[in-house]
């Protein structure tokens, strides 16, 4: 960490030293420690350290950029020289209002002192667990554990001013044997949040539950998927549509659909930057606070998210949700709303259809709808008569995420909190999806 001071330091030299007429800068700090292992060995355990600074100049109806992690005296007045060298290049654009006024800032818990200092030692130690109890089973473990922190700050000339301070912690585990694997992960601002045995548990139990997979034929299947699976999919959506920009060009999902009953009313999305229980960041690129969004509700399509210069083409203000400087709005603290089953209730009610621990690879096919095609991964089984009857090989899907969400016949009662790139974060459930369609069977 740089802290507060500091970054309130680096910001204030940079607008000081801009000649444009408008000015505002964004500064990101990471520092994450990584311990990888594989075969039930630890083979690599890295730490680094980053700091970059976006800035943005404004003439008249002009924007100009510059990124930069050189924060020497001599980097900041580059940086600002060529955003206001770069304004000065572009068009003028008459959707662009001007840089946004500054709204109340909130403080929001998601820094935890223990998980900030956590050491190579404590990351060794549960990796250690988990690959003895890989190798008790007969299994070679491989995965991750990650540790860090981050820090995000934003001033601009029209008085914006903003802090925030968190960390974060993730294991993930792949159980491998000759013919099948198990898959877990788990995370959260707060290390001791992580169960390691449990992960270890379920990731184990997958792989051994899953030797020997046999073929099924590709079709149309009732599936139960677990949070991991329901978190390609939200994440998903937010990358295909989510975002007010994809909506205003006509290629989001969500274009059509809004105010329109597209999904189960089981389904309810929202983003909330706000919220501990996920992994919060209170404010936008542009030091504008979050508001809570409501994207799905009772399965009704609600709104985007929006930015300061997407929210004027419409006359509407800024939810708060500017990802960076180089992209449109962006969700990325995702909640879907927990159910009122549990994942046995969920398999004991499917007499013919499979039982998914993860989505991989999955690429975009289609923006209406947004339709996917991936694969299953680490664990798929076969369910007949309430029961899971044996493993299976891996399928290739072609699907509509909103078809299979209109398709969801139960949720599941708990979430799990899915910490992906550093500032993106999903708190999902387990879900039984009526309808899905395969493709073709993986070798």
């Amino acid at each position: 960490m740089i802290g507060k001071a500091s970054c309130e330091t680096i910001l204030k030299k940079a607008l000081h030293l801009s000649n444009a007429e408008a000015t505002d800068v964004y500064l990101l700090v990471q520092e994450p420690a990584l311990t990888r292992f594989a075969d039930n060995l630890i083979h690599q355990n890295v730490s680094h350290n980053n700091a970059q600074l976006h800035v943005r100049a404004v003439v008249g109806r002009r924007q100009g950029r510059a990124t930069t992690n050189n924060l020497s005296d001599d980097g900041i007045a580059r940086a600002v020289q060529q955003a206001h060298y770069h304004a000065n290049l572009m068009p003028e654009d008459p959707h662009f209002n001007g840089l946004p006024t500054p709204g109340i800032q909130i403080q929001v818990p998601s820094y935890d002192e223990a998980t900030a200092e956590f050491t190579p030692e404590a990351r060794a130690k549960a990796v250690q667990t988990v690959c003895s109890m890989a190798h008790v089973q007969g299994l070679s473990a491989a995965g991750f554990y990650r540790t860090g922190t981050h820090e995000m700050a934003v001033m601009s000339s029209q008085g914006a001013q903003a802090y925030h301070l968190g960390t974060f912690a993730g294991l993930l585990i792949t159980a491998i044997s000759d013919t099948s694997a198990g898959w877990s992960k788990g995370g959260s601002w707060q290390a001791g949040d992580i169960d390691v045995e449990d992960l270890a548990d379920e990731a184990i139990g997958k792989a051994v539950r899953g030797r020997n997979p046999q073929s099924v034929e590709p079709g149309e299947y009732t599936i139960i998927i677990d949070p991991y699976a329901v978190d390609d999919i939200l994440g998903a959506l937010s990358v295909y549509g989510m975002g007010a920009q994809l909506v205003q060009e006509g290629r989001s999902w969500m274009n059509d659909l809004i105010g329109q009953q597209a999904m189960s009313p089981l389904v309810s999305i929202w983003d909330d930057g706000t919220d501990p229980k996920g992994w919060p960041i209170p404010f936008d690129a542009e030091g504008v606070p979050r508001e809570r969004v409501n994207v799905v509700t009772d399965g009704v399509v609600g709104d985007p998210v929006y930015s300061s210069y997407t929210a004027g083409k419409e006359g509407k203000v800024s939810t708060g949700h500017q990802g960076s400087f180089t992209g449109g709005p962006s969700a990325t603290n995702l909640f879907m709303r927990e159910g009122t089953h549990s994942l046995d209730e969920m398999i004991r009610s499917t007499k013919h259809g499979l039982y998914i621990t993860r989505f991989f690879y999955t690429r975009l096919a289609h923006s209406r709808g947004c339709v996917m095609t991936g694969m299953t991964r680490d664990g798929t089984f076969l369910v007949e008569n309430g029961e899971i009857s044996h493993p299976v090989k891996n399928l290739r899907f072609t699907q509509s995420y909103v078809e299979a969400l209109k398709c969801t016949e139960m949720v599941g009662q708990e979430t799990r909190l899915m910490l992906n790139e550093v500032g993106f974060a999903t708190s999902v459930p387990a879900m039984k999806v009526g309808r899905f369609s395969f493709t073709g069977v993986t070798v």
